[in-house]
């Protein structure tokens, strides 16, 4: 009873400290204590040259205000190309240590004999976050997550902000604490978020205050993985945005809507994936076609039409960005 009175404590405190963080994060922007901060953010860049073209659309229609690239990706020439020719746009580094599709692999920038225990047996990263959990070693994660900062950085990138492909960085703490010392070494926001913040720090590594945690991150996912997903969301299941089997933009603005009418005061996080219905992106994600392009092209268009602009608008969201964010709290 002790043991389990002293873990609602520590739990306690890291909430308390993880709201004043939030509501700090508003004033120190300039906004009201109680200020709706969205932040609508574009995933997997350098994928493939569709997901490229959709985002750098995205960007030119202020359809998001954030992205982030994949550093071993395929096309991340083609990302850096695109950012030195608009350096005000706001994108981070998509870290990665998985690659998931069955066609289309990548492997670690730092050198195979590095990073053995992030590989497979063809020197590929592994195609699950199960995998990475079982047998990464947190100091070959450390040195590969320098070496795609450092990577990036000798294309032109300059990162706002890091976050993790398919959530691999928050697979256990050790892997999670290098994630968030990375990041602070590089003067790079990390982004978390409540669960994290309770699941992953504790009285051994407590929420340091250059972490700005946002209340969730939202993003849609397909019906066929709803017992996964609410397993994984557990208390937060309400949070969770799962659409049919059958994908209609109907059912997407209808979430989507839904969900920014509802968003709480506080740093908020909608995780787009784009991409155009193509051939290219068609065999890319065919043994995932649940996450494949149509479900990219959906997030697309509804975050590029006028009646979601107009929605947030009305809703009296502010719209801020992963570099506003770092600049306050690294005070650049």
């Amino acid at each position: 009873m002790v043991m389990k009175n002293f873990t609602l404590l520590i739990s306690l405190i890291l909430f308390i400290n993880t709201n004043a963080q939030i509501d700090n994060i508003a004033e120190k922007l300039g906004y009201e204590k109680d200020a709706k901060l969205l932040i609508i953010h574009a995933d997997d860049i350098g994928i493939a040259h569709s997901i490229n073209i959709a985002s750098f659309d995205a960007y030119k229609n202020n359809a998001i205000n954030s992205g982030s690239a994949m550093i071993p990706s395929p096309w991340i020439k083609e990302v850096a190309e695109f950012h030195k020719e608009n350096p005000n746009y706001d994108i981070g580094l998509h870290l990665t240590l998985t690659a998931e599709w069955k066609n289309y692999k990548w492997r670690g920038v730092s050198s195979s004999n590095e990073i053995p225990s992030l590989l497979n047996e063809y020197n590929e990263f592994y195609d699950n976050t199960s995998d990475v959990n079982i047998n990464a070693n947190p100091e070959e994660v450390r040195k590969e997550l320098q070496a795609q900062i450092d990577y990036a950085r000798s294309l032109g990138i300059n990162p706002s902000h890091i976050d993790s492909h398919m959530g691999a960085v928050a697979v256990n703490k050790d892997i999670w604490r290098v994630y968030i010392e990375v990041g602070h070494k590089n003067k790079l926001i990390s982004m978390a978020w409540k669960s994290r913040i309770l699941n992953l720090f504790d009285e051994n590594f407590p929420v340091p205050d250059y972490i700005v945690p946002a209340n969730d991150i939202y993003m849609l996912y397909p019906e066929v993985d709803r017992s996964f997903i609410e397993d994984a969301a557990g208390e937060d299941v309400a949070n969770t945005l799962i659409v049919s089997d059958i994908y209609k933009y109907e059912d997407w603005y209808e979430l989507y809507s839904n969900k920014i009418k509802s968003l709480q005061p506080g740093l908020n996080v909608f995780l787009l994936h784009l991409g155009y219905d193509n051939e290219e992106l068609k065999a890319v994600t065919i043994d995932h076609p649940e996450y494949g392009s149509l479900w990219r092209q959906l997030d697309f268009e509804v975050f590029n039409s006028k009646e979601i602009k107009q929605l947030i608008k009305d809703e009296e969201i502010k719209l801020v960005t992963w570099g506003e964010i770092r600049n306050v709290i690294y005070e650049k």
